[in-house]
């Protein structure tokens, strides 16, 4: 099988960049939209997230499974794009990255969620022990494309 290492997935959605960029960035909210991360701690760099912002991510697969990964804010460009590295036992795990466009002259946005595997070999063997997921990349695509409905379900409800 081929060890694929990046995949993205992408969505518009009817709220301007700020906005969704807002909701992308209070990652301890997380939960509401995902399929497998039930929420973050914020470790350091208290209120908005910067670079070098530090995060914990908390995952959920079945009701055994349970991991945290370690991450740190790389670009937090507001209304335009989002990312961090996650890791876990001083391991690199993978580096995700939110893109934002603007759509519509900024009142809608075009959402690209990004995931690039950052696993050598022994990360990748112990990620399946603690998981369960032997396709990674597939598995992601599949939980980016729920959480991405979601994301946008969610900002397009309308308020009031």
């Amino acid at each position: 099988m081929t060890h694929v290492v990046h995949v993205e997935e992408s969505i518009d959605i009817a709220a301007p960049p700020e906005l969704v960029y807002a909701t992308i960035v209070d990652v301890t909210r997380w939960g509401r939209f995902s399929p497998e991360c039930t929420g973050a701690t914020v470790v350091s760099g208290g209120g908005p997230l910067g670079v070098g912002s530090r995060f914990s991510g908390h995952n959920r697969r079945g009701p055994v499974r349970r991991w945290t990964t370690h991450c740190r804010v790389t670009v937090a460009d507001p209304g335009r794009e989002f990312a961090f590295d996650s890791a876990a036992i001083g391991l690199p795990i993978a580096t995700w990255s939110y893109r934002l466009e603007p759509l519509d002259g900024g009142a809608g946005t075009r959402l690209t969620e990004v995931w690039h595997d950052n696993r050598g070999r022994l990360m990748r063997a112990i990620a399946v022990l603690v998981s369960g997921i032997r396709d990674r990349a597939s598995h992601n695509q599949q939980s980016m494309q729920v959480t991405l409905r979601r994301l946008r379900d969610h900002l397009e409800q309308p308020t009031g």
